[in-house]
This record gives structure tokens, sequence and C-alpha cells, in this order.
């Protein structure tokens, strides 16, 4: 798969989709791969936008997006996911990027970083962090909004159906379908401390949560808080 798009790309996609007054996301296809991915779009307390793993629309699709609020913050979530992220910022060039600290080389061969989750500027809408256990190679972003929280994931949350044909039986075969997971790719690759993981997760399971957003896979609209708790359970 190319390091980033040199133009921009739309790739067949889902609508935008609103979650709640200050939250849209819109899933859409990944090259040569069998996942989707998913851009999330919160409005800062301020009324401007966060973009986190952009991925590019048509033109229309990105006005509607552009009336929701200016652009004002890129998050690239890790430095695997940053196909859209230099077209992005040639687009809205005032974008200031976002990126977890242990992800910053790989994310700055594209685009340039200004903040890490650890510094970005703070929101009471709008907030990050780094997971513990990852070498902060992965956060979290956290929405408020009138019915809750939600906390926006990347990698170490997959919730994919089984899917069919030989792509389907290769991503069983690793572990990356069958519900809310840290995938077996994840635990291997991104894991370093399945301990600390797993007591971050459980601190964020609060009663406030009402919403989790995979960085791959169907959103988590019931049950949030005990679906977190069971996923650390079964790290």
């Amino acid at each position: 798969m190319a390091k980033t798009f040199e133009a921009w790309n739309v790739l067949p996609h889902h609508p935008v989709e609103e979650l709640a007054a200050n939250l849209r996301a819109v899933q859409g296809s990944i090259p040569r791969m069998p996942l989707e991915r998913r851009m999330t779009v919160a409005k800062l307390a301020s009324g401007g936008l966060v973009i986190h793993n952009a991925v590019g629309l048509e033109d229309a699709e990105m006005q509607q997006l552009e009336r929701f609020g200016k652009p004002e913050l890129l998050v690239v979530p890790s430095g695997w996911h940053r196909l859209d992220a230099p077209n992005f910022k040639r687009r809205y060039p005032e974008l200031k990027v976002v990126c977890p600290a242990g992800s910053r080389q790989k994310v700055a061969e594209v685009v340039p970083v200004d903040y890490t989750y650890g510094d970005a500027p703070g929101d009471s809408v709008v907030s990050f962090e780094h997971l513990e256990g990852v070498a902060e190679r992965e956060g979290v972003m956290r929405v408020r909004s009138d019915d809750g929280d939600t906390l926006v994931f990347n990698d170490l949350l997959f919730n994919v159906a089984r899917l069919s044909g030989f792509s389907g039986f290769v991503m069983t075969l690793m572990g990356s379908t069958g519900g809310p997971k840290v995938t077996r790719v994840g635990r291997w690759f991104v894991v370093k401390d399945k301990r600390l993981l797993r007591a971050h997760f459980e601190r964020l399971a609060t009663e406030r949560v009402v919403r989790l957003i995979p960085g791959h896979g169907a959103i988590v609209r019931e049950r949030a808080r005990e679906v977190l708790l069971e996923v650390a359970r079964a790290l």
C-alpha cells in the first residue's frame, strides 16, 4: 500500500454519519485491503474541527464538513494511518498536526507534526491521551457530547465482523475479526505491557462513556463501558 496519496483521492465510502451534535464519522475503503477505515470529525468548544484519521471525500461532502466548522487539528493516529494526511494539510494549510509521541518519526516523514497527544492544546470538549503499555505509539481521543463521552481509538480497538473469502479466512486466522477486541497482531506488535493497557482501558470505562469508535469495524453504540471492560479482561 502507498505511503501516502500523491493527489486528492476519493475511494468508495459510506455516507457521513451524524453521531452527536458535535460529532461526525465516515467509513471508507482501504486500497487492496478487505478492511475499511474510519474518519471521525469532532467540533471543539471553539467551533473548530478536529479531523481524526483523515479520509478524502468528494468536494460536496468536504464542503459539508466545512459548514460544520473550520478544520483546525489533524490527528494522524499512528505511523500507519498517513494516507490522506498530506492532502488534508495541502487543502487546509493552517491545520495543526497531532500524533502519538511514539509515532512522531513515521508521521513526520509525510507531514510536519505540531503536537503530540501529550502536549496538544487543551479543550473542554475534545482531549487526547497516550494509551499506557504501548510505548506511546497509540492513544485515544475523547469527545464530550450532550449524550455522554465517545472514545475514539485506532488500531488498538477493532470491531470487525467475520469476512468471507480467502481474505476473510486470513483476517480470522490473524485474530482480527469477530467483535470488539485488541487483535492478535496488535498484541504482538503494538502492546508492550498488557497489564498497563488493561488498567488504562478499565480507567477509561467510566459511566459517561456511551460510544466506542474503533479504527476498523463497527462503532460500539450499546453497552460501551461494559464492552471496553470485556476487551480489557481479554488482553
